[in-house]
């Protein structure tokens, strides 16, 4: 798996695992300068062998996010979500909203909910792997309460007409404000 982000991502990874116990993911992390996507990148690292489609055991996700400037408590958060998800025997697919009720995603920032999704271009393809499975990665984009409303009233492609071009699929945080993901 570490590989195959890599190929895309570029540069060797730091590793960090949340927990240190079987059940629990790593998280892998391009700081800003080794990521030659010129943004900082984390990935998740196990979610495909814990969590399976519904419908198809075969299928499995793992997550990434591209951010402007990366922060202990931006990966803290990255991995407390995907953590969760294992608990909760959570299977995200595309236009997933995985809201926290009570806290936002990190301290001071408005963000509740990260929203997932599945880009359209080759950003980072599935993955065969040699047992039959396949791997999805899904982008997992901090949003705003309203865009979380906005999503839930008017569904994904409501949102993605709302304020954003429909082909901005990755998306990095600044502050307050989300900005498209480049390649550089």
């Amino acid at each position: 798996m570490e590989a195959h982000f890599q190929e895309y991502f570029g540069g060797e990874p730091q590793y960090m695992r949340f927990v240190d116990k079987p059940g629990t993911i790593g998280v892998l992390e391009w700081p800003k300068g080794t990521s030659r996507l010129g943004v900082h990148m984390y990935a998740t690292v196990g979610l495909h062998a814990l969590i399976h489609g519904r419908l198809s055991k075969e299928h499995g996700f793992e997550l990434f996010a591209g951010v402007s400037a990366g922060t202990d408590e931006f990966r803290g958060a990255f991995a407390m979500m995907a953590n969760d998800l294992i608990s909760d025997e959570t299977f995200v697919e595309h236009g997933h909203l995985v809201t926290y009720a009570d806290a936002g995603i990190i301290d001071g920032l408005p963000f509740k909910s990260w929203l997932m999704l599945e880009r359209t271009d080759d950003f980072i393809p599935t993955l065969s792997l040699e047992n039959g499975n396949h791997v999805i990665f899904l982008d997992a984009i901090p949003v705003f309460t309203e865009e979380a409303r906005h999503l839930k009233e008017y569904g994904l492609d409501g949102l993605l007409t709302c304020g954003r071009r429909k082909d901005q699929y990755s998306l990095t945080l600044t502050g307050a404000f989300l900005v498209p993901l480049r390649e550089g």
